[in-house]
């Protein structure tokens, strides 16, 4: 079955969906064939009268399989009752196309019992414009595209050829907390696995205090907040001159983002690097809990968002994963290693799994392997430091 989606309307779209468009669009994943759309219309006409009763179970499927295949730094956002748009940042444009086919078939196989080429409906979109998605149909039976051998001084080069070389970008320095007085700190860059294809598929800024979290004030978070926005920003400059297209995890505080004045003081830092911010950083919201007040979460989310590729939250125990959930969808979850089995961390995991399929641990220490996390819902990881692998 053929199927011809050259325009979408998106003018029904508002809230989050509409930010995430723009987003993209700024991106410039367009220009560069990254963005798709993939259509559900072959599934809808097969099962006929009895689509308005299992839509919602189909969607749920085509979410859980969009989410396993393509975790941030990609994004998938649903257009309308059978079109979903997903912007594929982290490979090229052909092995993006690769997976947006894996997922239709999938999908067609389990719903349909078939999965033939003519089934399976894809798009490459060639335009986001105000209140319409344009988009040519892709012949998935063409073979890849022939890539010309590249120009040595054009090729981005990776972040271990960068001067320095990104995982080297460490900071040390002392400051005053209000309860412990002169407190030394180090902020690190340490590459995030992907554990489904054991690789590295982003960064993460990592910051490391002799106090624990919980045990700081807001004003300390509020200047944890500083230093980090401080550190990344040369980041965010080489960024735009070596052309990275990697992702960047940021840890930043809720109770400062929440905030008016540190939030906008935070925000407008970061105002020459908007754009690369956009594209590459992961905002990994801290300090969250089953105690904030009821509303804040999603208030703070929808006033950040804009300003980054996607959200994500550190918590640590189900009630927490229940609680901003309640707020906000965010788009992972993150969880520092505080335990001495992996069995400790299973059981909240698994509860956090219901939510989305991102669930990345922090501090992984070495005797730990990447296998036993993988078996208990894991999706990525960063060692402890010193045990960088």
């Amino acid at each position: 079955m053929e199927c011809d989606v050259p325009r979408v309307s998106t003018r029904e779209l508002v809230g989050s969906r509409a930010e995430q468009l723009h987003r993209i669009n700024d991106a410039g994943l367009v220009a560069q064939g990254k963005v798709f759309l993939l259509s559900l219309e072959p599934i809808k006409v097969q099962i006929g009268a009895r689509w308005p009763s299992r839509s919602e179970v189909i969607w749920d499927a085509v979410e859980r399989a969009l989410a396993k295949s393509m975790p941030p730094p990609d994004v998938y956002v649903r257009l309308n009752d059978t079109s979903v748009l997903v912007a594929v940042a982290s490979v090229d444009s052909y092995e993006g196309q690769v997976r947006c086919v894996e997922v239709l078939r999938t999908l067609l196989s389990y719903f349909l019992g078939r999965s033939t080429d003519t089934d399976v409906a894809l798009s490459r979109i060639s335009s986001i414009a105000e209140g319409e998605i344009s988009a040519d149909q892709i012949d998935i039976a063409a073979p890849p595209p022939r890539v010309a051998a590249p120009v040595s001084d054009a090729k981005p080069r990776p972040p271990e050829n960068w001067v320095p070389p990104l995982t080297e970008r460490v900071s040390t320095g002392t400051l005053s907390l209000t309860h412990h007085g002169e407190s030394a700190y180090q902020i690190d860059v340490v590459p995030v696995w992907r554990l489904d294809r054991e690789t590295i598929s982003a960064y993460a800024i990592r910051l490391t205090l002799p106090v624990g979290v919980e045990r700081l004030s807001d004003r300390d978070r509020e200047a944890l907040t500083v230093l980090t926005i401080e550190h990344i920003l040369p980041i965010l400059a080489d960024y735009r001159r070596e052309g990275g297209t990697f992702a960047i995890i940021v840890p930043m505080s809720f109770s400062a983002l929440s905030a008016r004045r540190p939030r906008l003081a935070l925000l407008n830092r970061c105002t020459p690097f908007k754009d690369i911010m956009q594209r590459a950083v992961i905002a990994e919201l801290t300090d969250l809990d089953a105690g904030i007040p009821s509303g804040l979460i999603r208030e703070t989310a929808a006033m950040v968002r804009p300003f980054f590729r996607v959200l994500t939250a550190k918590v640590c125990t189900s009630a927490d994963v229940s609680a901003v959930y309640r707020e906000a969808a965010f788009h992972g979850l993150a969880f520092e290693w505080r335990c001495g089995r992996v069995e400790e961390l299973a059981a909240v995991l698994r509860i956090a799994g219901r939510r989305t399929r991102n669930l990345m641990v922090h501090r992984v220490p070495a005797d730990v392997t990447a296998q036993e996390l993988k078996q208990i819902g894991a999706s990525h990881l960063t060692w402890n430091a010193g045990d960088n692998r």
